[in-house]
């Protein structure tokens, strides 16, 4: 049974993957906040030189499938605004601040090809804030912040 599961987050965390390279591609998403069928791309963001570009992924069923309280993947990838190319080293970290204003202990994400992500849950309605800690592999710390309102 944990081997099905195992292979079941291997094989979403593939697609994700993929998802987020494909929406990545030349795309300036600036100032968007599109509702795409159950993927949420989040307004582009960037500090000292880095853009990052996030989503929101509802993973509700999957998850309730495997017993685990997941509602949601955060993704965020990162480009060099000058060069326009991918940073995928380093190491990031995503506090939630809920809307009832509690915020949680950051979570560590986990590097994937071009991006990082970690699974989450959003359960209350209203807004949360996220906030990226990053520190890429140029050893320079950088925050990014995101808000999403859940209806």
């Amino acid at each position: 049974m944990m081997r099905k599961k195992l292979i079941i987050v291997a094989a979403l965390i593939l697609s994700l993957t993929t998802v987020s390279a494909y929406a990545g591609m030349n795309m300036d998403m600036s100032g968007m906040n599109m509702k795409s069928g159950k993927m949420i791309m989040l307004p582009m963001t960037a500090a000292n030189g880095v853009s990052a570009m996030a989503h929101l992924m509802d993973i509700k069923a999957s998850m309730r499938k495997m017993d685990m309280a997941a509602t949601n993947h955060f993704m965020i990838m990162f480009t060099d605004k000058a060069s326009k190319k991918p940073l995928t080293g380093g190491i990031a970290a995503l506090k939630i601040t809920r809307p009832d204003g509690h915020t949680d202990k950051p979570l560590r994400m986990m590097a994937m090809k071009n991006a990082f992500g970690v699974n989450i849950v959003l359960t209350d309605k209203g807004t949360y804030e996220f906030t990226v800690g990053t520190r890429l592999t140029d050893g320079q710390k950088r925050t990014f912040k995101f808000k999403y309102t859940l209806k």
